[in-house]
């Protein structure tokens, strides 16, 4: 029914049955499938589209003008991303870690927690950044937490019995902001917070207070312009799908599949702007739409 609520535990006990891969955090459509590819080439192309200073390549429409012979050089501070509902690590791997810095993962299922923490310290793919050396080398801290408990902002605040700092890889002096007190938004906040395929086990409320609790951790300049960007990238219903109200349940995992009018309801709700709707190409047929959210 389309006004059931999500049961987080249920849904975190339906996810701890599945396998602790890529083809079980992803319902079967591995590395088999063109999925895990696709997905992870056009989520690096929204984030430098937004984040151009990331790239260490001049951007081809730029790439004939004289003034543009080389990139603009990357700005001389690390670049933070925070990765909800990060399953085994598999976009902070594939996307993340190949642009930023440092990478907070966040996920509640405890053998996707312990899968995230060894992919880490195995260093393959992507995780090799974490055992480069020198100024190569970047970091991450895994935490073991439901979103509706995880403040971006403050992890060890007041919801700090929910919330366990589970790992840390990487760069051992790395500055990690401390998580007991609040992020200076200048110098710590995140230049981006990754949401995907995970807040439907949140029920409309929970999913604006954390939205709104994201965007109070993004940077911010000295004159509270805001730097950092929110990405949601989520599966998609239609908007007259659960009888009209636009959200389908999911007896199995518990959890809601939005429309495009829910998601635009609940941002509005959570005072975020939207910036740019991107609709992925080229998964299968069968599957939900899925698009991608740029917001602040």
């Amino acid at each position: 029914m389309a006004d059931q609520l999500p049961d987080f535990d249920k849904g975190v006990e339906y996810w701890q049955s599945t396998t602790a891969d890529v083809d079980g955090v992803l319902g079967g459509y591995g590395e088999s499938s063109p999925v895990p590819r696709l997905d992870a080439t056009s989520s690096r192309l929204l984030i430098l589209s937004l984040l151009p200073q990331l790239s260490t390549i001049t951007p081809p429409h730029l790439s004939s003008s004289p003034s543009a012979s080389a990139p603009s050089p990357r700005p001389a501070r690390p670049f933070r991303a925070l990765d909800c509902g990060a399953g085994i690590g598999r976009v902070t791997s594939t996307v993340l870690l190949p642009l930023f810095d440092s990478v907070d993962l966040v996920e509640p299922v405890p053998s996707f927690v312990a899968q995230a923490k060894k992919n880490a310290l195995q260093g393959r793919e992507g995780w090799r950044a974490l055992h480069e050396e020198g100024e190569k080398q970047k970091a991450v801290r895994i935490w073991k937490a439901g979103l509706q408990a995880f403040d971006p902002r403050r992890p060890l605040g007041a919801e700090r019995e929910k919330v366990e700092r589970f790992a840390q890889v990487g760069k051992t002096d790395f500055a990690w902001p401390d998580p007991e007190r609040e992020l200076r938004l200048e110098d710590e906040g995140y230049d981006l917070v990754m949401v995907q395929w995970c807040i439907g086990h949140l029920s409309d409320e929970q999913l604006v207070a954390f939205l709104q609790r994201s965007r109070a951790a993004l940077r911010t300049a000295a004159d509270g312009t805001c730097e950092g960007y929110i990405v949601v990238k989520e599966n998609v219903c239609s908007d007259d799908a659960g009888d009209g109200a636009g959200r389908l349940f999911d007896e199995d995992d518990s959890s809601i599949t939005r429309s495009d009018k829910a998601f635009r309801e609940v941002f509005e709700k959570a005072g975020l702007t939207l910036l740019r709707r991107e609709v992925q190409q080229g998964f299968p047929i069968e599957l939900f739409p899925v698009v991608a959210y740029a917001l602040r």
